[in-house]
């Protein structure tokens, strides 16, 4: 049971699913959710049976991301969030947090491998065939036995698209399947770290990049990130393409504020970039701005 094989259960149907225990007020049998999210049809006089995978799909996805109980009646595990862009930080923690054997886990193992090929070439993600994107990602994940399944396929690619680009980490592209752009995310932990360490207020960048790898382990600094760089051997001498273009895209719509101090030896670098509009190479602080808004 994992988000990616169970690919009919999709964000929304999850969420809506969640709404409607919700509105229940209580547990709820699998035929009554049945009711409610996959309806009977008639054509003139025939009855039209519930398409099954749908709904038990929908069912393991919301387990997958521990969001209900196992067995009956269908029983809430979490409070449900009240919009579907809160409901994509619920699912985001949710996966931050799995324990290492939980077969979601490759999620976002394969999102830190998004990140660090884009830093060691970009341009390696932009191309039109699945199968050879496919195959350098699963090689990365070890064999015990040379006949055991492959951790990841070409089937799995199109609901692992799905869920991340949900999450706010990135999108496809006309010319590649994927590309990590976790603007909206970074945004919106950012914006978390700020109830706590306060808005309008300069902070140290290293300071809040680390909070921002434990909110956000697959990138730079967290335990996913290095992990995956490990695997692939890819070390990098400055903060991440990927990690560095959103700061640089928050900071240009004015939702933070980076500066460099002079010739600091705090200052944390940033790589290279031809399209880059800010000019920073790098940054000593960040504010996080209050007066912008929360919407998705």
């Amino acid at each position: 049971m994992s988000l990616l094989t169970d690919t009919q259960g999709t964000p929304n149907r999850v969420y809506a699913l969640l709404r409607l225990l919700d509105e229940a007020g209580a547990p709820l049998l699998l035929d009554t959710v049945a009711g409610w999210l996959v309806p009977r049809n008639r054509t003139e006089n025939d009855e039209v049976p519930r398409p099954k995978d749908a709904l038990g799909q929908t069912l393991g996805a919301a387990r997958s991301l521990d969001l209900i109980a196992d067995g009956a009646p269908i029983t809430l595990k979490v409070k449900t969030p009240p919009t579907i862009g809160e409901f994509a930080d619920l699912a985001h923690r949710q996966l931050c947090c799995l324990n290492e054997a939980d077969a979601n886990g490759v999620i976002l193992r394969v999102y830190a491998w998004f990140v660090l090929r884009a830093d060691r070439e970009a341009a390696g993600l932009h191309r039109v065939g699945r199968d050879e994107l496919v195959a350098e990602i699963d090689g990365v994940f070890s064999r015990v036995e040379e006949n055991e399944a492959r951790t990841f396929n070409t089937t799995k690619l199109a609901p692992w698209v799905r869920w991340v680009s949900f999450l706010g980490l990135g999108t496809d592209l006309p010319n590649t399947p994927f590309f990590p752009s976790p603007v909206e995310r970074v945004r919106r932990e950012l914006r978390a770290i700020a109830q706590e360490m306060g808005f309008d207020r300069s902070l140290d960048f290293r300071e809040v990049q680390g909070e921002l790898s434990k909110r956000m382990p697959y990138l730079d600094g967290g335990e996913l990130f290095s992990e995956m760089a490990e695997r692939v051997g890819w070390k990098s001498r400055t903060i991440s393409r990927v990690l560095s273009g959103s700061v640089r895209d928050l900071h240009l719509e004015g939702e933070i504020r980076l500066t460099a101090l002079g010739d600091s030896a705090k200052r944390v670098a940033f790589p290279t970039d031809p399209n880059d509009l800010t000019g920073l190479t790098g940054a000593d602080t960040i504010q996080i701005l209050e007066g912008v808004s929360d919407a998705v």
